[in-house]
């Protein structure tokens, strides 16, 4: 089936010809349909399998021009996919006029968001949390929404907005059109489907947590005390383009950046703490290319929406072993191949890694990394404002490291080199 061939209106039609999506993919194949004709839909497919579009392109096209009340309201568990659903909207509705959308998420200047609501949105992309703040201020009101979308549900129970959602869900009307989307499914998730849809139509894509086909994956084991070391001989190794590492918390994520700083390269961090304008920009350099290595949580990840992501790093084992699927989830996209790594440091993490093996039903491989000895690395991006006399102690490392400093020419990546720390 084309785009083309579906109950889809002329001016969305018109929209992806534009961006050349001729073909839906499965879950927008079964779901799109079904959205149209007003049924309640569970949709389980991996991410990267389209599951935005399959809710965004429906809900464009059902919303009433002459209804000026809030019609659709979208809860997803990140701002940054709270911004990427409504990029999508903002593009796919170009040719829709009457489609006025806006971006509710914490950290963000409450008075500018009343503001917003003040021109009448008729659908709203929001977290559980500050949407449900605007309720209590009376700003938004949901007694006329006719279609409520969950993306991401599993992972919004998660992160504990299990009451914020059933709190907003009980200010719609009974009637309304309830839409579940996620990569996986457990049993809340399920639990709430049964007690606030209506016989909802399932769409599997897939079988459950089964990793995407086009991904390579592969674990390596070594020291706990080795980890950084691992991952700067894994860079080196790996064929250069956009690279996503996970951490499990901001702290490591900061580590993990200040490292490899100093071993040369110009990584960007992503966590939830920073100011959304810091967390823009950096999303930005990162889809642009301007910069190949984001560190980055789960929690913070969810909304990155990159294409072209070749390697996806777990410098942590997940401790939700669920979210392994989503971390690789980023890579091999659109039938391209992508890799995923695993970095573990105890038999703890491997026997962890086969009850992934068994959730995602399929075998990861284990390699041998090559630790280099490269001890306290100096390269020459680290010697800039900071003299050689106060970063060595002896004249001999001092001269040592002006001769040893250069680049590599092949590939533009500096070149090491061990400082010798032993007095002679």
């Amino acid at each position: 089936m084309k785009f083309e061939d579906m109950n889809l209106i002329e001016e969305i039609k018109s929209v992806l010809k534009q961006k050349k999506f001729l073909e839906p993919t499965k879950i927008q194949e079964e779901a799109i349909p079904a959205i149209i004709n007003g049924k309640d839909v569970i949709g389980l497919s991996q991410t990267g399998t389209g599951k935005t579009l399959a809710f965004v392109l429906p809900i464009l096209q059902k919303i009433d021009k002459d209804n000026p009340k809030i019609q659709a309201i979208i809860l997803c568990p990140t701002r940054e996919l709270v911004l990427q659903i409504r990029q999508e909207i903002k593009e796919y509705s170009c040719h829709l006029k009457h489609i006025r959308s806006v971006a509710i998420y914490g950290g963000a200047d409450i008075k500018q968001q009343i503001f917003s609501l003040k021109r009448r949105p008729n659908i709203i992309v929001g977290t559980p949390g500050r949407v449900l703040d605007h309720i209590r201020r009376h700003t938004i009101k949901l007694q006329d929404t006719q279609t409520l979308v969950l993306d991401e549900a599993d992972e919004m129970f998660n992160m504990g907005f299990r009451k914020d959602i059933i709190s907003i869900i009980e200010k719609t009307p009974e009637e309304r059109q309830t839409l579940l989307f996620s990569a996986t499914m457990n049993d809340e998730v399920e639990n709430l489907s049964k007690s606030y849809m209506i016989s909802p139509q399932t769409i599997k894509v897939g079988e459950k947590n089964t990793s995407v086909e086009t991904i390579s994956q592969t674990y390596f084991l070594v020291p706990k005390d080795k980890k950084k070391k691992a991952l700067h001989s894994l860079l080196r190794e790996l064929e250069r383009g956009k690279t996503l590492i996970f951490c499990n918390t901001k702290n490591m994520v900061g580590q993990v950046q200040v490292y490899l700083e100093k071993m040369g390269y110009n990584p960007k961090a992503l966590h939830g703490d920073m100011p959304q304008s810091q967390r823009t920009r950096v999303m930005n350099e990162y889809k642009s290319g301007k910069v190949e290595i984001l560190i980055t949580t789960d929690v913070a990840a969810r909304g990155i929406d990159v294409q072209d992501i070749l390697h996806v790093i777990n410098f942590d084992l997940p401790q939700n072993l669920e979210n392994y699927v989503h971390r690789i989830g980023r890579t091999g996209r659109a039938g391209k191949l992508g890799y995923a790594w695993t970095i573990l440091n105890s038999e703890d993490q491997q026997q962890k890694l086969r009850q992934i093996e068994k959730m995602v039903k399929c075998k990861i491989s284990l390699k041998r990394l090559k630790l280099e000895n490269i001890g306290e690395i100096e390269l020459e991006n680290n010697f800039k404002g900071e003299s050689l006399k106060k970063r060595f102690n002896t004249k001999k490392q001092q001269n040592f490291a002006k001769k040893e400093r250069y680049f590599c020419k092949s590939n533009k990546k500096p070149a090491f080199r061990k400082r010798n720390n032993d007095k002679k």
